[in-house]
């Protein structure tokens, strides 16, 4: 079963489910990124500007290195899922609200980069799709009336969208890869902040240096 990142006592930023959004936009960058100096902040802030934020203690940044790391060795592997509280069977609440509103907060940071490669028209069409669903989730009257007022004829429908999710993050992902693989761009070592004899990121209760690491 996944698990969202186990916050630390005396965590004053945004739930778990907002970031768990937080953590899979920036997994879908085709570029490398700076936690510090991108996404990690909207962690604290939710993206707002606001003075005197308490930095991340050194104990909370490992905690949600952890995560994105094992998000990252998910979507290599095409597994990932989407923990239980933020179950696409159920009916929609604050919680998948809160997830999308933590990958809508982190996307500005992503976005450029997909703006200055060259995908294929699926991938295109599918980047654009889980954007839609992330509206949808985070928003979903609101994003009808948008879309209605902008002209256009059918409405989707939102809850089709809702089922293809998971098909969305995993072709993304691998569209990501695909760039930063074939543009040598993995200079940014996702494990960098795990030992070899460290629990696997994967989860899968091997130790690194016998799972993932081979």
């Amino acid at each position: 079963m996944t698990s969202m990142v186990e916050l630390q006592s005396g965590w004053e930023g945004m739930p778990a489910t907002f970031i768990e959004g937080a953590l899979l936009a920036a997994n879908l960058s085709p570029a490398p990124l700076d936690p510090e100096n991108s996404w990690m902040p909207v962690l604290l802030t939710g993206g707002m500007d606001e003075d005197d934020v308490e930095p991340m203690t050194s104990e909370q940044k490992k905690a949600v290195m952890l995560r994105f790391e094992q998000q990252y060795v998910a979507l290599m592997k095409h597994t990932y899922e989407l923990p239980a509280e933020l179950s696409l069977d159920a009916s929609r609440n604050e919680n998948h609200q809160a997830f999308a509103e933590g990958f809508l907060a982190v996307w500005p940071h992503i976005e450029p980069a997909w703006q200055e490669i060259k995908v294929s028209d699926g991938s295109r069409r599918m980047l654009s799709a889980l954007m839609t669903t992330m509206l949808f989730l985070h928003d979903e009257q609101g994003t009808l009336d948008q879309m209605k007022e902008a002209g256009l004829a059918a409405l989707p429908s939102p809850e089709k969208y809702y089922q293809q999710l998971p098909l969305m993050i995993n072709e993304v992902a691998l569209a990501a890869d695909e760039v930063q693989q074939g543009s040598g761009a993995r200079a940014v070592n996702p494990y960098k902040s795990v030992g070899r004899n460290d629990p696997c990121p994967c989860g899968s209760g091997k130790k690194f240096k016998k799972c993932c690491s081979k």
